[in-house]
């Protein structure tokens, strides 16, 4: 902003929309049951067994759910070439089926005491059930974009209940690998039992709820498959033991290799570089689902309808800077400025990257021509895409300096650029009622009818409200570009 409150253009401008402030450390809450392995699950990620001076303590005894808050932190540090940070676990109260209506407000008072705004995960330890609370906690925190790992722990302790059941007896003159490895056909049924017992509770307690809506309003048909569910539900389950002697044994603590590489390599490289996407990773189909938010919230910091109360001195520059960081004048032309945006987000979703890739060397993609002339018609429809190139009506009314006049906008606004994503205003009801409580569905389906009767603020607020909610339909269909790619690219994993 310039001293007369003007706003300039300029790459810095746009590269502030797409940056955020690099972490120091990774938090990751731990939840689960007295006696679900919480505390040995934190020491064998560490490679520290139980014993360990710094290890976390095993619960045990009648106390067995107490922890001070101020010894629930452990930290992993992570130091190599390309990364250095700090994994913070924090154990839980363990709990019981009386004090498990504990567990939110405990989280709630290690973020207070840690100065954490959220944290970035989430694991469950359990030993194949979840209480209703820890289902409730789950979806509360997957609705607030924090990363969930269901942890389906002690394992070998299971397998050696069934081995008993099998043969009669678990022999101790035999390793738990030879015997696994003499009853594997029948001890691998069991438990892929219990594992699709543990999707079909995640699945009725709709935990990944807000996932699964945005799933219904896909046009893919591949999204809105109930295989496609199933699958994103069972990546979130891992099947471990807390043993740190056998935490990464790839025979029955199948998914602690998973898991680790998933957290320190994955989930960190994610966080350092502003949740950015490589589709050729595995992982990068957990990070898709959460970037829409992270960019939305991004794009739109710092501008939350603070308009009421403030006086509206330079409201119509301040909302004409298009999602409050990038201004218009002139700097820039406005086909300049929705080109940079669209490479952006394509850059974003993993789109870009991929892009470059089928056109300088499509063999590093994949050697199948099938699949590389699949990749690009997507590449093609994504350039035709007519609500993605609806950015260019956007900015033009945004950044509409003969239309200084705020209601002039908005009414553009609900006659052509809210037609033109397919939104009417019956549809925008819900959003005006959540951002202005005192809006009515029936005012706001007749909103066009009495906008010359509303006060410049309510109009103002209006109008970024129709702002966000537009944006927010151009970046989901950005992100469901990237799934069904994700999907094209691993059919097979």
């Amino acid at each position: 902003m310039n001293d007369q409150g003007e706003f300039a253009l300029n790459q810095e401008n746009i590269d502030q929309m797409f940056t955020y402030e690099c972490p120091d450390s990774l938090n990751i809450a731990l939840i689960g049951k007295t006696g679900a392995g919480k505390s040995s699950f934190i020491n064998a990620f560490r490679g520290l067994s139980n014993s360990s001076s710094d290890a976390a303590e095993e619960s045990v005894g009648p106390n067995a759910q107490l922890v001070e808050i101020k010894n629930s932190k452990f930290s992993h540090r992570i130091h190599n070439s390309e990364i250095e940070i700090d994994i913070n676990f924090f154990d839980s109260m363990g709990f019981n089926d009386q004090n498990d209506t504990k567990i939110d407000s405990f989280l709630d008072k290690i973020k207070s005491e840690f100065k954490i705004s959220e944290f970035d995960a989430i694991v469950f330890v359990t030993q194949g059930r979840l209480s209703k609370n820890e289902l409730e906690i789950a979806r509360m925190y997957e609705s607030k974009n924090v990363m969930l790992f269901f942890v389906y722990n002690k394992i070998d302790n299971y397998l050696q209940d069934q081995i008993r059941k099998l043969t009669g007896s678990f022999k101790r003159n035999l390793s738990l690998d030879e015997q696994y490895f003499k009853n594997k056909e029948k001890l691998d049924e069991l438990v892929q039992s219990g594992i699709n017992t543990l999707c079909k509770i995640i699945d009725e307690q709709n935990v990944f709820e807000s996932f699964l809506n945005d799933m219904k309003l896909y046009d893919s048909k591949l999204l809105k498959n109930k295989n496609y569910k199933d699958k994103i539900i069972k990546k979130s389950i891992y099947l471990i033991t807390s043993n740190s002697e056998d935490f990464l044994n790839p025979n029955y603590s199948k998914d602690g290799e998973r898991l680790k590489n998933e957290i320190e390599n994955h989930l960190i490289t994610a966080k350092l570089n502003n949740y950015n996407i490589n589709l050729l990773d595995v992982f990068s189909q957990r990070v898709i689902r959460y970037k829409k938010k992270y960019l939305f919230s991004n794009l739109f910091n710092g501008i939350k309808l603070k308009v009421f109360g403030n006086t509206m001195v330079n409201i119509i520059p301040f909302l004409d800077t298009l999602i409050g960081n990038i201004p218009y004048i002139n700097a820039i032309s406005e086909e300049e400025l929705v080109n940079e945006l669209k490479k952006n987000f394509t850059r974003q979703f993993g789109i870009y990257e991929l892009q470059e890739k089928l056109i300088n060397e499509p063999s590093s993609i994949s050697n199948n021509e099938t699949k590389i002339n699949q990749l690009k018609e997507l590449m093609k429809k994504i350039q035709k895409d007519e609500i993605i190139n609806n950015l260019e009506l956007l900015i033009q009314n945004v950044n509409n300096t003969r239309s200084s006049n705020i209601k002039a906008k908005l009414k553009d606004f609900i006659t052509k650029i809210l037609p033109s994503f397919g939104i009417g205003l019956a549809n925008v009801g819900d959003d005006l009622i959540r951002f202005l409580p005192s809006i009515s569905v029936k005012i706001a389906s007749g909103l066009l009818a009495i906008l010359a009767l509303l006060t410049i603020p309510l109009t103002a607020a209006i109008y970024f409200i129709f702002l966000k909610i537009s944006f927010k339909k151009i970046l989901f269909r950005y992100e469901e570009y990237a799934l069904v790619i994700y999907e094209l690219l691993h059919e097979n994993d």
